[in-house]
């Protein structure tokens, strides 16, 4: 019976370490090392037994956690739509937790990003319009729901075009240093505001293409 108890508990560890949903892994976890505890304590391994217990604790600490960011959040109406057209490979609670880490403002002069320098801030657009430039020719003119210094941001260098509003225009921006931390603190956010990124690149591959056309 021991070691039935026994391969049941690293059987149940080893299955974490292929397990790719976070809270899922924590479960089998936990299931996997109060097997253990049990396993050691009828061995008489009562120190190994005990830091199973410390282990169990803060598994489920950290599934508890989980499970409170996964609990249903709802989007508020004014933000909805935003939402579900541009940022729905985010959860809605990943999706509140980044809007609300950026400003609102507006901006009606001057470069929205400027070509060779490395912006300090990416925008998403909110109303209004800007004229994206190269070599003082215009080759894009981009509304509401498009990012802007959103290459330099992934790619770590200048910016390759001039970005200047036509007139008011509204924008949700945030810090690039800020978005760096979040990159090397919550990898698994930075990937989903990646696949936002990535979206917003393929809508502007299109609308070169349609200008081209």
């Amino acid at each position: 019976m021991l070691p039935l108890i026994g391969n049941l508990a690293y059987g149940f560890m080893l299955c974490a370490f292929v397990t790719r949903d976070l809270l899922s892994l924590r479960v089998v976890l936990i299931v996997g090392q109060a097997l253990a505890i049990l396993y050691a304590w009828l061995n008489g391994v009562p120190i190994i037994a005990a830091w199973n217990v410390v282990f169990v604790a803060v598994n489920a600490w950290m599934a508890f956690q989980l499970l409170k960011d996964r609990r249903a959040v709802r989007v508020p109406d004014e933000v909805r739509p935003l939402y579900e057209r541009h940022f729905a490979p985010l959860t809605p609670q990943e999706f509140l937790r980044f809007w609300n880490a950026g400003e609102p403002g507006t901006a009606e002069s001057g470069p929205l990003t400027k070509a060779g320098e490395r912006p300090s801030w990416l925008y998403f657009l909110t109303e209004g319009r800007v004229r994206v430039s190269r070599d003082t020719e215009a080759i894009a003119e981009l509304g509401p729901g498009y990012f802007v210094g959103e290459m330099s941001l992934l790619t770590g260098r200048p910016a390759n075009a001039d970005v200047a509003p036509l007139g008011r225009v509204g924008t949700r921006r945030w810090s690039t240093a800020a978005l760096i931390d979040t990159r090397e603190r919550d990898p698994h956010l930075w990937t989903k505001i990646q696949s936002v990124i990535g979206l917003d690149l393929v809508e502007k591959i299109h609308l070169a293409e349609r200008r081209g056309a």
